[in-house]
């Protein structure tokens, strides 16, 4: 193999999850030596900045660089690793996950056979107390159980509830309409390949994150993408960016590359706390900036790159407590999203009843 593959990992606090994640890379089918490791701390005070150094020094190709200051979110590490790369293709990593021991020797054969600017698979949830893992969303029918004998998966479900809903009900009312381009939904299909998202906006649809991906160098830095400064939303933003621009999009709809960790109890009240105003007011501006980024393309992926993304949103709006002029910031923002995004009646709907809810709210809410 003459090319190498960078993988961009944020490093902020891991813990004892750190060299996991790493060690899955070192590990790869496709051999570490032809891979560019480059770990970013972020002005960890756990000893992370300590395990990266030793990696640097055990391995010739990890690569440890340090932040002076902290940035606040996954954003800036990952653009100061981007901008360390040397290799022909990039991919990233959330450090307290890992990579399945195939990931990057599947992804780069599958880019390179298609000549494609960027190649995904698969992730699993894996729920650490509940026992149990679930498939990520898929638009296609798939043969998963066939792929990975003797492995239950559960349909992707942020609302609890039973799957026979969420698969009949909730997903066709959170997703909308299949938009039935170039491949069929009415059998399972291994592998999607296309030559941009207009060709398959369903693609859309899926979770945006960007560490179950390998990117062709090129199409990262001759479009100049790199992540925005949200809180919460730099991956939909980074993601969206990146299949808007691609020429040659390849899903691998059988295949798992990414073991993502879901590590909180299902009633530790910290994840209810990690939830402010400041994460959904964020969030709301990556929706922003995501629909702007959609300006001449159809309006099937106009909708598509948005509106699932709003269910989640007021989702999370109503499970967190907030105060009145916390409910007029995200009020705001709701608002502007309005002004712009109104590519149907059904997508007008769906953004007057946010604002609906929201003023209720506050109307509601003591001085």
């Amino acid at each position: 193999m003459n090319e190498k593959i960078s993988i961009i990992l944020p490093i902020f606090n891991v813990g004892d999850h750190l060299r996991g994640g790493i060690d899955s890379l070192i590990n790869q089918t496709i051999g570490n030596e032809n891979l560019e490791i480059i770990m970013v701390n972020d002005c960890s005070t756990d000893g992370s900045d300590k395990v990266i150094d030793e990696y640097a020094e055990k391995y010739d190709c990890c690569v440890a660089i340090h932040h002076e200051t902290n940035s606040g979110g996954a954003h800036t590490p990952r653009n100061t690793g981007i901008e360390a790369s040397t290799g022909d293709y990039i991919m990233f990593l959330d450090p307290d996950d890992r990579y399945t021991l195939d990931a990057c020797e599947t992804l780069y054969n599958a880019i390179k056979k298609y000549d494609a600017d960027m190649a995904f698979g698969r992730f699993r949830r894996i729920f650490e107390y509940g026992g149990y893992v679930q498939k990520s969303y898929s638009p296609y029918l798939d043969n998963l159980e066939s792929a990975y004998p003797g492995e239950k998966f559960e349909s992707a479900n942020f609302l609890d509830i039973p799957d026979v809903i969420w698969d009949n009900v909730v997903e066709r009312v959170l997703y909308g309409k299949t938009i039935e381009k170039t491949y069929p939904r009415d059998k399972p299909i291994d592998i999607i390949h296309v030559d941009n998202i207009e060709e398959e906006p369903d693609m859309l649809k899926m979770q945006p994150s960007v560490w179950c991906k390998i990117y062709r160098r090129e199409l990262i830095m001759d479009n100049n993408i790199r992540f925005k400064k949200f809180v919460s939303g730099d991956d939909l933003a980074f993601t969206l960016e990146a299949l808007l621009n691609s020429k040659g999009i390849v899903y691998l709809n059988n295949f798992i590359s990414y073991d993502y960790y879901i590590r909180d109890l299902p009633d530790d009240k910290s994840i209810t706390n990690n939830v402010n105003v400041r994460l959904l007011d964020e969030l709301m501006e990556s929706y922003i900036y995501c629909r702007e980024c959609t300006e001449g393309f159809s309006k099937d992926v106009q909708n598509v790159s948005v509106n699932p993304h709003l269910l989640h949103w007021m989702h999370t709006w109503k499970t967190s407590p907030f105060t009145k002029e916390e409910n007029k910031l995200l009020l705001s923002k709701v608002n502007k999203l309005k002004k712009i995004h109104k590519t149907d009646f059904k997508t007008r709907m769906l953004l007057s009843s946010m604002t609906t809810a929201i003023e209720s709210k506050i109307q509601l809410s003591k001085e």
